[in-house]
């Protein structure tokens, strides 16, 4: 690389060590954004100025007391863009936008509500709801720095392809360079369950936590594993696949209530997650044979759970989907697993703060984590 080159690539690399600085400890002076990242004041003063007229950054407020000068503090100017994080794990396919500090500015699921399926829909319908989304925010396509989107399935350890995802109907797929054709702005690809994860690791039900197991049972089966602050993918990306768990999805299930009893769910059949959600309510109310066969699920579920407790030694476990709609079932199904779990001090479980809308905010965070991380030469 020729000096030029050399030149522009340190000054990004110095000017993202300054960004995330910011982002993790702002406000902060430009005095210690000098002391913290050893960079000379004037370098510091230079950068910053740069990333206030992109409007990345902001001055708020001043620091310091007595008759010495008083610094001037910078923090992330959080109105100056959005984040965009999709997911399609779900039917339908749900968008959300976070500001630059991360705060929810809306949340919407796309129409329309059949599943999209396929790569003629990932290249022409899908683009198109991302669109009518932004119009119906009026949120200028120019104002989107970054979009994460959460895909049920296997992806490439660049993170760029689709290797496998039956519920979307794709097979190495390049769905990150269809998309980056289409809106032009920087965009990742993420697992559902590992976005999801981080959206309860960074401002849910797990903040702050280095260990956490996040388990979820809806249409999709599976588990997301944060070990030591690092999610643990396996063997080929193959880590948290449940394979026992598969006739409890929301389909699986709807479908065995429906053709066994069809007299008890056959007003809802058009509605999945209703036959479910009434086959929980009456087996929670004790009518059999309901009662008895909720009873066997919760089992199952307690005794996987207990064993992978067991083994890892979390910090805490994350039930989402249905099983966490019913408190009354969600607390009885925590205690089983405590109790199986055989701990002098058991594993706290707890249902997603973020619910159904946990896999797009974890593929929106972890753009901003990506747009403010610090960049090493390579």
């Amino acid at each position: 690389m020729n000096q030029i080159g050399n030149q522009q690539m340190l000054r990004e690399i110095n000017k993202s060590l300054l960004l995330n600085n910011i982002y993790e400890q702002g406000p902060i002076s430009r005095v210690d954004l000098a002391r913290k990242t050893r960079l000379s004041p004037t370098t510091v003063s230079v950068l910053m100025e740069e990333a206030i007229r992109e409007g990345l950054v902001r001055e708020t407020g001043t620091a310091g007391s007595g008759v010495g000068r008083r610094m001037t503090l910078l923090d992330i100017n959080a109105a100056g863009g959005c984040v965009l994080g999709v997911d399609l794990s779900n039917a339908p396919a749900r968008c959300v936008l976070l500001d630059l500090r991360g705060n929810l500015l809306a949340s919407q699921p796309l129409q329309p509500a059949q599943p999209l399926f396929g790569p003629e829909a990932m290249c022409s319908e899908l683009p198109q709801l991302i669109r009518a989304f932004l119009e119906e925010q009026e949120t200028p396509l120019a104002t989107i720095r970054w979009m994460g989107v959460s895909i049920p399935g296997r992806i490439d350890e660049k993170r760029e392809n689709v290797v496998n995802s039956t519920v979307l109907g794709l097979e190495n797929f390049p769905l990150r360079t269809k998309l980056y054709e289409e809106f032009n702005i920087p965009m990742h690809l993420v697992n559902d369950l590992d976005a999801a994860g981080f959206a309860e690791r960074f401002n849910g039900t797990a903040k702050g936590l280095q260990t956490i197991v996040y388990i979820l049972i809806d249409y999709g089966i599976g588990a997301g594993l944060v070990l030591n602050n690092q999610i643990y993918r396996g063997r080929h990306d193959r880590a948290g696949r449940i394979r026992e768990f598969s006739r409890f999805s929301t389909a699986n299930l709807s479908k065995r209530l429906l053709e066994t009893y069809p007299d008890t769910f056959g007003d809802v059949r058009d509605e999945e997650p209703l036959v479910v959600r009434r086959f929980v309510d009456l087996g929670m109310q004790g009518a059999e044979p309901f009662a008895g066969e909720l009873e066997e699920i919760i089992e199952t579920i307690a005794s996987y759970c207990g064993h992978v407790l067991q083994l890892l030694s979390p910090e805490q476990l994350i039930l989402g989907g249905w099983i966490g709609e019913s408190e009354p079932f969600f607390t009885r199904l925590a205690e089983r697993i405590q109790s199986r779990e055989q701990a002098s001090v058991p594993t706290p479980v707890h249902s997603p703060r973020w619910k159904e809308y946990g896999a797009s905010i974890g593929a929106a965070t972890i753009g901003l984590h990506r747009m403010f991380k610090s960049r090493t030469m390579s």
